[in-house]
């Protein structure tokens, strides 16, 4: 999707065409006035499947949606069959390969809908009907809005985010669905936040799902039952463990891996600092943020949360199949004998 150069508002949808009648597309007056209304762009008319994938080779940065027939051949032939749907079943064995590093959307524009579903047992049609991207031929208007509300949305923050993080949505889900609520709208406020002057909610979310790993290693028994703050969580991962009082609470060696727990205590004294706007902390997390215009650190404290977020699921799951024993996970000793 790109700009008008003679208006910056205004966003051009390019999309490829494959029909057998592609020569009396480019010649449709409705269709020319309703793309030029719409701002759609036919990069170029295919009349086969072949064709088809050799101008999504030269267009694949560039196309933002492609129609097919459903009556089309996947090579040139003197006469097409009326059942000849060779180059829809070819299209559908390549789409998947054009939405590996970007989003392509395909649509089936087709006057023969019932022969398409009485020809097509093998599920060749899911892809379409799933997407709700079938559409009656000689409905110009409604493949126009469908073309320009799917390529919005594939552009749009909201899926940008949610197709980059899925699999680190889902292990924070794993944790459970405040803690993947959480991340998400981090993610979102932190692609939309071109200011960075929420900076403070920001770091207050991480911080919080760092809190809900707190108490679910103590609900779980992973840490004892006294390490019941975060800097208590802090100092517990550290080379000396965590005092209180007469007793020192210390992790066994092979519980966090040493990659995690060297960066733990940083991670959580930048998030608290970033997370409150106080005299006393003397990090300034927030003011640089904001004074700098800065997203990295930002981002590098989204990472080794997620790290967390991965150890945590790692050591639930080894607990749960017997990998690791419940019992030893920590030792508690008395200073003062």
């Amino acid at each position: 999707m790109t700009q008008n150069s003679l208006n910056m508002e205004v966003n051009v949808y390019s999309v490829i065409w494959a029909d057998d009648e592609c020569a009396t597309l480019k010649q449709d007056e409705l269709i020319r006035k309703v793309f030029n209304e719409k701002c759609i762009e036919v990069l170029e008319y295919v009349p086969t499947s072949t064709a088809l994938r050799n101008a999504l080779e030269i267009y694949k940065d560039k196309v933002d949606a492609v129609i097919v027939d459903g009556n089309f051949s996947k090579e040139d032939v003197d006469y097409l069959e009326s059942d000849d749907i060779s180059g829809l079943i070819h299209t559908v064995s390549f789409l998947e390969l054009y939405n590996t590093k970007r989003d392509i959307p395909f649509f089936l524009y087709t006057a023969r809908k019932i022969l398409l579903q009485d020809i097509c047992k093998n599920r060749e049609l899911d892809y379409f009907t799933t997407t709700k991207r079938l559409i009656q031929k000689g409905d110009i208007e409604s493949l126009a809005e469908k073309i320009i509300s799917t390529v919005d949305h594939i552009h749009s923050i909201e899926f940008m985010v949610k197709k980059k993080y899925q699999a680190l949505l889902n292990m924070a889900k794993e944790i459970n669905d405040e803690c993947s609520e959480n991340l998400y709208q981090f993610l979102l406020n932190e692609a939309r936040d071109i200011d960075y002057n929420r900076s403070i909610s920001m770091f207050n979310v991480l911080r919080g799902i760092l809190e809900q790993i707190l108490d679910l290693c103590r609900d779980n028994n992973i840490v004892p039952q006294e390490v019941n703050t975060l800097n208590a969580f802090k100092y517990y991962w550290s080379r000396n463990g965590y005092k209180n009082n007469n007793w020192v609470y210390k992790p066994n060696d092979s519980i966090m891996p040493k990659a995690i727990s060297c960066i733990i205590g940083n991670l959580i004294d930048i998030t608290q600092d970033g997370s409150h706007k106080k005299v006393e902390l003397n990090l300034q997390i927030s003011e640089y943020v904001t004074e700098n215009q800065s997203p990295f650190i930002f981002r590098s404290c989204l990472y080794q949360v997620m790290d967390v977020v991965r150890w945590y699921i790692d050591l639930i799951n080894k607990l749960t199949e017997g990998q690791i024993k419940g019992q030893g996970l920590y030792k508690i000793t008395n200073i003062e004998n």
